[in-house]
């Protein structure tokens, strides 16, 4: 299932067939060198599974579809928003470039080492100049839009090398997706980068290893192919990063706008209860302490053994349920769960999942500065205005709260941009989509004045509300003829308010079906009692409409009337 839906977006820019190819002989052996009969035989991990690097985040088959994926999405999310503004054709060969770069990033990971782990990208950069990369080599150079555009900047102003050795110059970039290899400021410095990434490939990977504090002589995790490679034309190397302007110069920002993107997809890859390590186990919280678990399966699946150790980063990690960036450009944290036994386990909790979050941060922010519009629109958004939402775990609300408290008083500097929202992990997929792509509502605008009135006119005491926090997570979105706005049986993420006629309800319980009326709230009921919907709701023709977070609009819009407050209010409307 996995696979089926990472190839609609994955099968344009790298055929089916070919990724295969490229997980059985790249990939697959990381899982394997990651199984707990081989980590057994490794005293390091038996002392200390929690810093062992089999026991952090998947880097086999699926991490690389996931990066892979996300990237795809990602190039197109980012444009115009934190990258500047380009074509479909320019954003396509983004797309298939970074899709080439994912598949060969953490290859290196198959040495589980402590070394191997230290030297990951510096092997993805050699790793770009040998022939186990020939068949992602001779597809990028057939027919399509790498090809297009190498040939567009050769017949402008030559390479000087020949295409071929362009294109494993672009995947050696590879590397970049390391921030302590290539940091931000060198990733925004191309001629830095060139310097950097010529370092790199002349050293050897056993110098490397080294340097990392492994032997000279030491294995490279069973590829040793890297050790030696050298650049074809080591003058020449990287020589297009260098332009200072021209179709060069507008291919090296095009190529180092992707290492920024691949960057952030492998940061925000997937976490909790979807992460897994290598090896397929998997890591959770254990909720009296605060503290890792881990199920360690031999490769016969025939035990299960349940484990804990201290590893603060790998428990914050599994409570992790989504890390996502927001079509408005907002960092969006959800997690797991928020209720503890112990208010030391929830601090534990908090300050490891903080731990994370301030990574992430890290990572997305930095990969995103120094971007260069060089006669494009510029980004609408910069690095520094980069915010981080917390939702609140809907059994423990609180538990937000205390992680953002701690995220502020660890970075001070950033503590304006941290901000509690309300929970939406719950939302079905449809609605949750349609709340990032909606809009916001000024509190002090014209809408707004005319969502107090109307409401107020149709049922709910509107005279209490303050303005700032009604409308801080309303949004304003278009529902088109034929979608299905609610659907029944989904969890009550959302109160909606039509602003017009044209939707329908449909009641399960074999009540009849109804149109709805303007300014009138649909599903208050699921959201006071927590419940899942009791009809479908759907839009028979175009219909703008408000979507309140239910807690939200529990919290702040909800206050029942008392009896003589409701003959009183009747009255009036008499």
């Amino acid at each position: 299932m996995a696979e089926t839906t990472a190839a609609t977006s994955l099968d344009p820019h790298l055929p089916r067939v070919l990724r295969e190819q490229l997980e059985e002989s790249l990939w697959r052996p990381i899982e394997a060198r990651s199984t707990l009969e081989v980590l057994l035989e490794d005293p390091g991990f038996v002392a200390d599974p929690g810093s062992h690097p089999a026991m952090f985040a998947d880097h086999g088959v699926v991490h690389a579809r996931d990066v892979a994926t996300r990237l795809v999405g990602l190039v197109e999310q980012l444009n115009g928003l934190f990258l500047p503004t380009r074509t479909p054709e320019r954003m396509t060969l983004m797309q298939t470039t970074g899709v080439a770069m994912a598949y060969i990033h953490d290859a290196g990971m198959v040495d589980m080492s402590h070394v191997g782990r230290a030297t990951h990208a510096l092997y993805a950069a050699h790793l770009a100049f040998t022939s186990d990369v020939d068949v992602l080599v001779d597809h990028l150079l057939s027919s399509g839009p790498v090809r297009t555009r190498l040939d567009a900047v050769e017949r402008a102003e030559p390479f000087g090398v020949p295409l071929d050795t362009v294109v494993r110059e672009v995947l050696s970039l590879a590397v970049g997706h390391s921030k302590s290899q290539v940091p931000a400021d060198v990733l925004a410095d191309t001629t830095a980068l060139r310097r950097r990434l010529q370092s790199i490939i002349s050293t050897p990977m056993a110098e490397h290893r080294a340097a990392a504090g492994g032997g000279l002589e030491d294995d490279v995790g069973g590829l040793a192919t890297a050790d030696g490679v050298t650049h074809p034309t080591p003058a020449r190397a990287y020589s297009w990063l260098a332009a200072a302007s021209g179709p060069k110069a507008d291919f090296a920002d095009d190529v180092v706008d992707t290492v920024r993107v691949l960057r952030v997809a492998d940061v925000l890859r997937q976490r909790g209860t979807s992460l897994k390590t290598s090896a397929g186990f998997e890591v959770f919280f254990d909720a009296r302490t605060g503290r890792a678990v881990c199920t360690l399966r031999p490769a016969d699946g025939r035990s299960a053994y349940v484990v804990t150790y201290d590893d603060q980063r790998g428990a914050g990690e599994a409570n992790i349920s989504m890390a996502t960036m927001t079509h408005r450009g907002e960092l969006r944290v959800a997690f797991h769960r928020g209720s503890f036994l112990g208010r030391q386990a929830a601090r534990h909790a908090a300050e490891s999942v903080a731990d994370v979050i301030l990574d992430i941060w890290a990572d997305v922010g930095p990969s995103l500065e120094g971007v260069r519009p060089r006669g494009l629109p510029p980004p609408s958004r910069h690095a520094a205005d980069l915010t981080v939402l917390l939702e609140r775990p809907s059994d423990e609300p609180a538990f937000a709260d205390l992680v953002a408290q701690i995220v502020r008083a660890r970075s001070p500097e950033r503590a304006h941009a941290v901000a509690v929202v309300h929970d939406l992990q719950s939302a079905h997929p449809a609605e949750r989509q349609r709340y990032e792509h909606a809009r916001s509502v000024d509190p002090g605008g014209r809408l707004a004045d005319s969502v107090l009135r109307h409401v107020g006119e149709h049922g709910s005491d509107t005279s209490h509300l303050d303005r700032a926090t009604a409308f801080t997570e309303m949004r304003w979105a278009r529902v088109a003829a034929g979608d299905v706005l609610v659907a029944a049986g989904s969890f009550p993420a959302f109160v909606y308010i039509p602003l017009g006629p044209g939707l329908t309800v449909h009641p399960t319980g074999g009540y009849p079906s109804a149109e709805l009326h303007p300014w009138v709230p649909l599903g208050l009921t699921g959201a006071v009692r927590r419940a899942p919907r009791n009809a479908e709701i759907v839009a028979e023709r175009e219909v703008q409409v408000l979507m309140i977070p239910s807690e939200e609009y529990v919290s702040v819009w909800l206050r029942p009337l008392q009896p003589h407050q409701l003959a009183e209010l009747l009255a009036r409307q008499d």
